[in-house]
């Protein structure tokens, strides 16, 4: 991508520089995180910026229907009879409102393919409402509202995805879902059990059904939705109603498992247990077989720009290390006395001595599983890191993780037993602060309660990529990329882009947005290469047609990267904001 569309790191500077003087202020480092956000966009400098980038999102998306409506127009001078039969409006024995059009003998149908495709396109990205406002000389094929009939059509494309985590699995459901014909995924950990990409077992609030209905089969989207809030409102009359809420609190390893799960349903060929030089060449001058594809996509969590040498440089990584800040998470589980699903939350406000806890009543054994094995996990790195020391160490090490695991299986045990049809739950309770005495002390009590069976630190940095995608039009060292990975076109997203916050907001949302965002971009693609295929073989069609078309495909490219440095400027800030109310108050 250009440098035009990059961030500015001077007035990202600026802004950090204005927050940090901001929360300096005792009277909003006494408010809670949410108090925090609502001052600090109000702020000109902050929010102005997000309207920019916006600006540009908006900017390459009008190019796009600039370019459509000229395609569109150009395809009906040849398929206005075939279109208006498709329509049912008149009679042709070669088309019909089910025809398949797969064909590409005849040149009228096959722009009737094609202008069908264009207008598919803009039907998945959302916009042909925008699309018959603007250019209103289509708008008489709107009143006929045949987009939404058309049979589904093959999309030949095929997409790698590197990293099965949330983003991943949505994202590998959601290709095969949509049409995708070759959807490929690759985890460097085991599908299950200890050190799995489904044992993770943090309880996320996660703000994305709409998107999880789209790219994931019933099944696994029914299994969502049962842990969706319900809020009770009370009104001045003297009412209440139960509404549903737009979030569900989730564990994280459930979420990626039902995703994989759909995935597989779907037909996606997923590996497990993969090291990178399965999807990536080591040396450019060696004849390494690597299956060559349209569309890559590196959603390999935090260190994504260090998979492969370059990546950082590409991805325009900007970075503030003297703001990282350092966390505590742990769990504690037991017996629940509750009957049915409970969700709670339980905070203390205030810079530096925030903490939350997530506590939920649950039934899952699997959840337990879970649990058990990011035990495991943890006493084999414990143990990794003692090597060398004394006996007596390594001892205490076992036995915390001996009474530990006791607590777990029996915990399992009381779970699986069930009298008179009655579900027996368990508490769940997932808590998270920054690392300072202050909430040590609450660590320690916790440990005290004798409920505590994992507990674990972390560090989250302050970074944000300036750009979302590599492609053909990137530099020179860009294309050396793309011959690594050999594909035509790299896209990044999720916790690669930028750090998700210690508070948990936004991150899995926001993984799960360019997990969307990256199934429109295929599915774009996909139409596009089928429009070109089939042009190129026609001796009618006008070559600047195919010229144009490229050109699209390139836009909708470019739009993949504008909307996601739209979407990673706000999380970008709210990681900022969660690290600076976490660390003593800094000199701008």
């Amino acid at each position: 991508m250009t440098s035009q569309t990059a961030l500015d790191h001077s007035r990202l500077n600026g802004i950090v520089g204005i927050i940090k003087k901001k929360l300096c202020d005792p009277s909003i480092r006494s408010l809670n995180n949410r108090g925090v956000q609502a001052v600090i966009f109000q702020i000109p400098e902050v929010s102005s910026y997000m309207t920019d980038l916006r600006k540009q999102e908006e900017a390459v998306r009008h190019k796009i229907l600039s370019k459509v409506s000229v395609l569109v127009h150009k395809f009906q001078e040849h398929s206005l009879n075939a279109t208006l039969a498709r329509a049912g409006i008149t009679v042709d024995k070669r088309v019909h409102a089910g025809s398949s059009l797969d064909s590409e003998e005849e040149f009228d149908l096959l722009c009737l393919d094609a202008k069908e495709r264009l207008y598919m396109i803009l039907q998945d990205y959302d916009w042909l409402k925008e699309f018959f406002l603007f250019y209103p000389l289509h708008f008489y094929e709107n009143s006929f509202q045949f987009v939404s009939r058309i049979p589904k059509k093959k999309l030949p494309v095929k997409v790698k995805v590197v990293g099965l985590g949330i983003g991943g699995s949505l994202a590998v459901s959601g290709l095969r879902k949509n049409g995708i014909e070759a959807v490929i995924g690759y985890e460097k950990r085991a599908r299950r059990g200890p050190r799995s990409v489904t044992s993770r077992y943090q309880n996320a609030s996660w703000r994305a059904y709409d998107i999880a209905e789209k790219l994931l089969d019933e099944e696994a989207f029914q299994h969502m939705e049962k842990y969706q809030q319900q809020i009770n409102v009370d009104f001045d009359d003297g009412t209440s109603k139960v509404m549903t809420s737009d979030r569900v609190q989730i564990i994280l390893g459930d979420a990626i498992d039902r995703s994989l799960e759909s995935a597989e349903r779907y037909g996606a060929e997923l590996h497990f247990d993969c090291d990178s030089k399965q999807f990536c060449k080591t040396d450019l001058t060696s004849d390494e077989d690597i299956e060559d594809v349209d569309i890559i996509a590196l959603f390999a969590g935090a260190r994504t720009d260090a998979i492969v040498p370059g990546l950082e440089e590409e991805m325009d990584m900007h970075a503030w290390p003297d703001l990282s800040s350092d966390c505590r998470l742990w769990l504690e589980i037991k017996m629940s006395e509750k009957k049915s699903t409970y969700t709670a939350r339980n905070v203390e406000v205030g810079a530096e001595k925030w903490h939350f806890s997530i506590e939920s009543s649950r039934d899952t054994k699997d959840d337990i599983v879970r649990i058990r094995d990011n035990l495991i996990t943890q006493n084999m790195w414990s143990l990794k890191k003692l090597e060398g020391a004394s006996e007596e160490e390594k001892g205490l090490q076992e036995e915390k993780f001996k009474l530990q695991r006791t607590k777990i299986e029996e915990l399992l045990g009381g779970v699986e037993e069930k009298k008179d049809g009655e579900e027996n739950r368990f508490d769940y309770i997932f808590s998270n602060a920054p690392e300072n005495d202050h909430n040590l002390a609450k660590l320690d009590a916790a440990k005290k309660g004798g409920n505590l069976v994992i507990e674990g630190g972390y560090r989250v940095d302050v970074k944000i990529a300036s750009n979302s995608v590599i492609d053909s039009s990137s530099t020179e060292s860009a294309k050396l990329l793309l011959d690594k990975f050999n594909t035509k076109v790299i896209a990044f997203g999720g916790d690669g882009c930028v750090n998700p916050n210690p508070m948990a907001a936004y991150g899995a949302t926001l993984a799960c947005e360019f997990a969307a965002m990256l199934v429109h971009l295929c599915v774009g693609h996909g139409h596009i290469n089928a429009i070109i295929n089939g042009m190129k073989k026609a001796e009618l069609a006008d070559p600047a047609w195919t010229v144009m078309l490229e050109e699209v495909q390139g836009l909708l490219t470019q739009y993949y990267d504008a909307h996601g440095r739209s979407e990673n400027y706000f999380q970008w800030m709210q990681t900022l904001l969660c690290n600076l109310y976490s660390l003593p108050p800094q000199e701008a």
